[in-house]
């Protein structure tokens, strides 16, 4: 009896740790290559894979990357959500860790007084959340970060939900809660806090001052030329204007898509908010999946980036490009270049990247 061998191919695939890819690229490095960069809206860092990896723009990965920020030094700080990190990533696309702590948990909002940034989390200082299926949504907090010495350290605690932060001009913080549909002021030298705008846990979409206002959940707020805060009203599809004293009043909105005078505006859940040095302010609008510019007197809206469509396009054409997740957005001083965090929102869905809009 003849003795028949048969020979069967073994595929050796090669992995890279913590969700990284392997090299199909060439270039040696673990990578893939990512686009290159364009002339309109691009891929700056992270992929469609969810992961944890630091290093140069072919390999980084993010987990949820819900916010950015364009700090003092030049690069760009990322609220890395469903990591529990703290990032940064440079203007060629190559990101490293800042903080990562067991205590610090689900970091979100973002703000700059000066080379300090400070970040808020919906975890407490140990890192607790809510118990499940809490409703009080009370664990958040306030981080001082040093991002020379990468060390946070705890402003206050167990506030709400701070999603939103921006810097006033006096030195202390904005703050706004979406959750329980407040507006507040923060003081970072002291930790104090009060509620300038709203009612806790009463949403709704009333102009007033302080208690008589109310909002369905704000997300973010940023400074006007006037020293009042500009805060988007997610829930109600509009921007409104908050005095420091309380006094609210709608500038703009209703649910749909409007460029043009305030006047005509809408919106489909309007959410990240930041302010050029010359005064212009960049929204996100995610459920219209459009990045849109607000003129520095408050008087027009523009669309700069997005197609209208959710999903996953570079392109010199701004207007041709797709988003996905879109909340969270930073910008260059002089409004060169903005940025967006591109996430998931939360959900099991390929858009974990980093993305820049050259203007």
């Amino acid at each position: 009896m003849k003795l028949v061998i048969f020979l069967v191919p073994v595929l050796l695939v090669a992995c890279t740790p913590q969700g990284g890819m392997n090299d199909d690229d060439g270039t040696g490095d673990g990578g893939v290559a990512r686009p290159p960069m364009t002339n309109g809206v691009s891929t700056l860092a992270g992929w469609s894979n969810s992961g944890y990896l630091d290093g140069s723009r072919n390999v980084n990965l993010f987990n949820n990357p819900v916010n950015v920020s364009y700090g003092p030094d030049g690069k760009l700080y990322v609220a890395d959500f469903d990591n529990n990190k703290l990032r940064v990533v440079d203007m060629e696309g190559t990101s490293s860790t800042v903080i990562s702590k067991t205590s610090f948990q689900r970091p979100f909002g973002m703000a700059w007084v000066g080379s300090t940034l400070f970040v808020s989390t919906d975890n407490d200082g140990m890192g607790q959340h809510d118990p499940v299926g809490s409703t009080t949504q009370q664990t958040g907090t306030i981080w001082r970060i040093d991002v020379g010495a990468k060390t946070a350290t705890v402003v206050v605690e167990k506030i709400g939900r701070p999603r939103g932060l921006c810097a006033l001009s006096d030195g202390r913080l904005g703050v706004v809660d979406y959750a329980h549909h407040v507006v507040e002021i923060v003081d970072p030298s002291t930790g104090a806090y009060s509620i300038i705008a709203g009612a806790w846990d009463v949403p709704g979409a009333a102009d007033g001052a302080g208690a008589g206002a109310s909002f369905n959940q704000p997300y973010a707020c940023a400074q006007t030329s006037d020293g009042k805060l500009l805060v988007t009203d997610w829930g109600n599809n509009a921007l409104r204007v908050v005095a420091l004293d309380g006094t609210t009043a709608k500038l703009a909105g209703g649910a749909g898509f409007a460029d043009g005078g305030m006047a005509g505006a809408k919106f489909n859940h309007p959410q990240g908010l930041v302010k050029a040095k010359d005064g212009d302010f960049f929204i996100t609008d995610i459920d219209n999946f459009r990045v849109r510019r607000i003129s520095s007197d408050l008087s027009n809206i523009t669309t700069i980036a997005g197609d209208g469509t959710s999903g996953y396009k570079d392109d010199d054409n701004k207007l041709a490009a797709e988003f996905a997740g879109l909340e969270g957005l930073g910008v260059k001083p002089d409004g060169s270049m903005v940025f967006v965090a591109d996430g998931n929102r939360g959900e099991s869905l390929p858009y974990n990247r980093i993305r820049s809009i050259k203007l």
